[in-house]
């Protein structure tokens, strides 16, 4: 069951799970209430029956960053030191929450996408945006440095952009993000996003749940293990899904020249969480 929200829109769509910021009034500037409720609810999901996750924001814009708001009344109103080091740290619980889905996670942008919330995409699986949209990494012009996504932006892009992007807070577009592999499509408006986004769904829908949770768990090895203990680690996961009833039927369906059982199944029943774990 996923926890009750008041900043957030849970809808689901069968067996896809679309996460709203819901703050229009603000562009979803990210307060800490909302990222409470993101984190619970990502951390809820790996038992959920949704194969997909797709986050996105309400009324035109994705995610402008932190709440100025909050950091002015909360932070620099007499907040303890590290009662603001706790908060920040706890950025980290969602970013973890992010890495440990085992659904296909699916981040789609318009309006703008700046500081923290291009860092939440920055995890995405697939990231779809607009052209129109803006991005930046604005943090050092606001006296505070972008910490805890720092990393994140450097696995994405590199760290020689990511050094000129994050110290500089240049702004730039979807098209630029596209370049810079922030994004993986980018569209010429809402609609033709729209139309993307349920391609990348129908394309995903091949794939077992199981298989990509444990191709998930493999990628994320890659940025912990190295040699022997990588192998190791990719040939249990291997073994894992062979013994499997996954791959009986996906072998199954492939012998007898059909669609594997998942393929066609949309409803929002229960799934195999076989290698959901992180």
């Amino acid at each position: 069951m996923l926890p009750a929200v008041e900043n957030l829109l849970l809808e689901p769509r069968g067996d896809t799970l679309v996460i709203w910021f819901n703050r229009p009034e603000t562009r979803n500037a990210l307060s800490g209430a909302m990222a409470d409720e993101l984190a619970a609810v990502l951390e809820a999901l790996p038992s959920a029956p949704y194969r997909f996750v797709v986050l996105r924001g309400k009324g035109g814009a994705f995610c402008s960053g932190g709440d100025l708001k909050m950091f002015r009344n909360v932070f620099q109103a007499g907040m303890p030191r590290d009662e603001i080091v706790a908060f920040n740290a706890d950025f980290g619980r969602m970013m973890v929450a992010i890495r440990q889905l085992p659904q296909l996670f699916i981040v789609a942008i318009e309006g703008a996408a700046m500081a923290g919330g291009l860092g939440i995409a920055c995890l995405a699986d697939v990231v779809v945006t607009t052209a129109d949209a803006k991005f930046a990494l604005t943090e050092v012009t606001l006296g505070i440095p972008p910490a805890q996504i720092t990393p994140v932006v450097i696995a994405r892009i590199g760290a020689s952009q990511a050094r000129r992007l994050l110290l500089t807070a240049q702004r730039f577009d979807g098209v630029e993000a596209h370049r810079l592999g922030f994004a993986h499509f980018v569209e010429p408006d809402l609609e033709a996003l729209e139309s993307r986004l349920q391609s990348v769904l129908s394309d995903a829908h091949r794939g077992a749940p199981g298989a990509i949770a444990l191709t998930k768990q493999i990628i994320s090895a890659t940025e912990e293990l190295e040699g022997s203990e990588l192998v190791q680690f990719a040939a249990e996961r291997f073994a894992d899904a062979m013994l499997g009833d996954e791959a009986r039927e996906g072998m199954q369906a492939f012998g007898e020249k059909r669609k594997a059982s998942w393929v066609s199944a949309t409803g929002s029943g229960p799934r195999d969480n076989r290698g959901s774990g992180s």
